[in-house]
């Protein structure tokens, strides 16, 4: 939702499956709205949704993960 010339979030955002995550970080470097942070998880770095309420909805994120385990799910 745009609130003036400010977007305040959406009502999605990205779910990602660590049984799937080989921790490839590309949905952190594509990324325009900082939604993710990094974290070790089970001895490798993986993205970690850090400020959901951040997400624009723009499916970077989907598109750019190399196993598919990131979804948008609504809040």
């Amino acid at each position: 939702m745009v609130k003036g010339n400010r977007y305040d979030g959406g009502e999605m955002y990205p779910l990602i499956d660590y049984n799937r995550c080989t921790g490839a970080l590309a949905c952190y470097e594509v990324c325009p709205a900082e939604v993710f942070d990094i974290e070790e998880i089970d001895s490798v770095k993986k993205a970690v949704v850090a400020r959901k309420e951040n997400c624009i909805e723009c499916d970077q994120c989907v598109e750019a993960c190399p196993e598919d385990a990131i979804e948008l799910v609504e809040s």
